[in-house]
């Protein structure tokens, strides 16, 4: 009776050992699955953030400074500047600045779409490292949020701007803002030579108060967007540094 008791315990010992490894088992690739999707999430993460370290580098640094040099230089000599040397030098930027600063705007659209994508779908709950979330949470909703709104007030203004314009009915206006695609594609692209046409538009603008008004505006504009800008930069390397901790890149 004994031996049978021995054995049937031995038994049931080898089957619960035999359940339990399986458990853990399953448990471990349980972990390792949610590891490597957890891995696969901040990888995109990580390319965003490179993609967006470019973004600024190779475009909306340089635009945005270009843009804000000359504004600031407008605003504070409106009245004194050399029209003729201003509007051909603001003519020889890259960038267009020029019709960037009177008629246009610079928009502000990171490649931020796999870290939209995660806050939009849910998947920011599963990344363990509260820290990261975080910080994505921040650069997302907060810093970009106000580089957005104040960009959109910019934009208003150059609406605004450009409605005043249209309702003058000024025959000279009318004529010295007249323009070929073909011309505004060789602006682009820095092919034309001729600022005759913007020596003209800045000294038309220089003797309306309504173009002065919105040249000292969208100056104290853009420098909360580029506080903003500084400020979402400086979130953007805080989150890669985590990131890379977390995925174990080495420099």
């Amino acid at each position: 009776m004994k031996k049978i008791l021995a054995r049937g315990g031995i038994e049931f010992l080898a089957v619960l050992l035999g359940i339990s490894g399986s458990l853990w088992i399953d448990q471990n690739q349980e972990i390792r699955r949610e590891k490597e999707y957890q891995n696969t999430i901040l990888e995109s993460i990580y390319n965003d953030i490179v993609q967006t370290e470019k973004f600024f580098i190779e475009s909306r640094d340089l635009a945005f400074r270009a843009d804000s040099i000359w504004m600031d230089y407008l605003s504070n000599n409106w009245d004194s500047m050399d029209v003729d040397w201003v509007a051909t030098a603001m003519s020889k930027e890259k960038y267009t600045v020029f019709h960037a600063i009177f008629f246009d705007f610079r928009e502000f659209h990171p490649p931020l779409s796999s870290i939209e994508m995660i806050m939009q779908d849910g998947s920011l709950k599963d990344i363990k490292n509260l820290e990261i979330r975080k910080k994505i949470n921040k650069l997302f909703k907060t810093d970009l949020g106000f580089i957005l709104k104040n960009v959109q007030g910019e934009i208003d203004m150059q609406t605004n701007f450009r409605n005043i314009l249209l309702t003058q009915n000024d025959p000279m206006l009318g004529k010295i803002l007249t323009i070929s695609q073909q011309e505004m594609k060789d602006n682009e692209y820095n092919n034309s030579q001729d600022n005759i046409k913007s020596v003209e538009i800045l000294k038309y603008l220089q003797t309306k108060n309504y173009a002065r008004t919105y040249i000292n505006l969208k100056n104290r504009n853009r420098y909360n967007i580029s506080d903003y800008i500084q400020i979402f930069k400086q979130t953007l390397q805080e989150l890669k540094i985590l990131v890379e901790k977390e995925l174990e890149i080495k420099k």
